[in-house]
């Protein structure tokens, strides 16, 4: 997930979030902005883990100008389903007496440090508030968290610059016994991880070396809290059913995770990524179709159309909201001009998200969420195929993809019409997607394709949301909203002229030979 998931936070770093008060299920309605977004903003972290002895003290770390230590004991009582749901997501439930609850949104591994995104809830420790069950709904299903694991932290605190270091003694307790103990040390930051690498140095000169992205719950509980939906690891001498599971697996779990920041609701991006998931998911079965029962992959298509097609009610709005906006900004207009004629989009926009709000909340949607994941777990292979070569029987497919973008946009006139451009967004949108796919196996070449591919889809994109800008515009040429429609149309047209050349930029860089060497 990476740097896309990055842009779906709200600002403020490390910082703890704004924190409301939640409620208990079956207290009544979620108070506050509950049904259209979480009450409380969520904050991203990020953290590098180290391994230490019982011999280690944090008082021996010496680099920068550190402040004074700070030492802290706390129990907190993590919550999770029996089969641990949670944890195997890496997100997480958790009570901390006097500071609340801390409900993890999302989490994952990332060039050697961990990031999640989380926010904070008030509520008493005997049940979980009602909002922290709603964000966490696509994980859980229909299961109830209950209290599954007691942890008692021993924390040595000291911070540099933007940097914390944390040295934390957690032991498992059973029983008010401690029967499991972890040692680390943490260096902890906001969105951005700084001043690490002094950091990394000081602490190798203590013989602290190696870096864990394993989680506290995983070492103390076991391997029943173990993470398991985190990229499969791919090489070039991979079968062509690993690597069209990893894909899948990745675009399911894409999916799940949006949904826990789509509900939160704070950030545009958790609907765009969910869309976006869909998506891919949907281009990888049309691919890899030849290897594909058909039959399966159809119906999964189909089924996943159906959400896609909700996203795209709400994050289509959304995008023409912010544009349209950004565009009477840079003109001047008035504000009172602005909301008058973008009035009934921002009606069309709330709509929408209502009704992909109640769809994620029926049992239907959540039984197609854990229909996608089985599927993605276990996809329908020929088995003729399974066991074959992936570089072998999918790189022909890929190639194919390939040809057909290239013999359109080869086919292209002078001056396109937008429809046909819009017909090779769709193309270059599939053949980027069936590359990426390939990224895990083969490494940077089909990563810098990629990129490439990415550079031509942002061209179209921009000149199709243009056109879309424009045709929404010319329903309001009359009336007291036509002087405000009539300059924002203008806009549009020239950025949909522009767009009409600026795509073939990209497009001379991509079909360089060299760039498709690795195929």
């Amino acid at each position: 997930m990476g740097a896309g998931l990055r842009r779906r936070v709200a600002a403020g770093g490390g910082q703890r979030s704004h924190r409301h008060p939640g409620q208990a299920p079956g207290g009544g309605a979620a108070p506050g902005r509950g049904e259209e977004l979480s009450p409380a903003s969520p904050v991203e972290r990020c953290q590098v883990d180290l391994p230490v002895g019982t011999a280690f003290r944090l008082r021996q770390l010496r680099w920068g100008r550190t402040a004074t230590t700070r030492i802290e004991r706390f129990e907190t009582i993590h919550w999770d389903t029996s089969d641990f749901r949670l944890a195997a997501w890496d997100a997480g439930l958790r009570y901390r007496r006097g500071r609340g609850w801390r409900v993890t949104l999302a989490g994952w591994p990332e060039a050697g440090c961990f990031r999640s995104i989380s926010v904070d809830l008030d509520g008493g420790p005997a049940a979980p508030p009602r909002e922290a069950l709603r964000l966490l709904s696509g994980y859980l299903g229909d299961a109830r968290p209950e209290p599954a694991a007691r942890l008692r932290h021993l924390e040595s605190r000291r911070a540099v610059e933007e940097l914390g270091c944390v040295h934390q003694v957690v032991s498992l307790l059973v029983d008010r016994r401690a029967v499991a103990h972890a040692r680390r040390v943490s260096l902890r930051g906001g969105e951005e991880l700084t001043g690490t690498r002094r950091a990394l140095a000081a602490l190798r000169r203590l013989g602290v070396v190696e870096t864990t992205t394993q989680p506290l719950l995983t070492e103390l509980v076991g391997p029943a809290a173990a993470p398991q939906w985190r990229e499969l690891q791919l090489d070039p001498t991979s079968t062509v059913a690993a690597t069209v599971t990893a894909a899948l697996r990745d675009y399911s779990a894409r999916l799940v995770r949006n949904q826990a920041l789509l509900l939160e609701g704070s950030d545009p991006e958790g609907i765009h990524q969910a869309r976006v998931a869909c998506r891919r998911f949907r281009s990888a079965l049309q691919t890899f179709g030849p290897v594909l029962d058909h039959a399966w992959a159809e119906a999964l298509r189909a089924e996943l159309g159906s959400l896609a097609a909700d996203l795209g009610a709400v994050r289509d709005a959304e995008v023409l909201l912010m544009r349209l906006r950004a565009s009477a900004a840079d003109r001047g207009l008035e504000p009172e001009a602005t909301e008058r004629l973008l009035g009934r989009l921002e009606e069309d926009r709330a709509r929408a998200r209502e009704g992909l709000l109640r769809r994620t909340g029926t049992p239907e949607h959540r039984e197609q969420l854990e229909r996608t994941l089985e599927a993605a777990a276990h996809p329908g292979l020929l088995p003729e195929a399974a066991d074959q070569p992936a570089v072998e029987v999918l790189m022909p497919l890929v190639a194919g993809s390939w040809r057909k973008l290239r013999r359109r946009a080869t086919g292209l006139g002078d001056h396109p019409a937008d429809d046909e451009l819009h017909r090779l967004r769709i193309l270059t949108k599939r053949c980027r997607y069936a590359v990426l796919a390939l990224v895990p196996v083969l490494g940077e070449g089909p990563a810098r394709t990629g990129a490439l591919l990415g550079a031509l889809q942002d061209a179209l994109g921009d000149q199709h949301d243009a056109v879309v800008a424009g045709d929404w515009l010319r329903q309001f040429a009359a009336g007291e909203t036509a002087f405000a429609a009539g300059i924002l149309y203008g806009v549009e047209r020239e950025r949909a002229e522009a767009g009409r050349e600026a795509w073939r930029v990209p497009w001379a860089k991509l079909r360089r030979r060299k760039q498709w060497g690795w195929a």
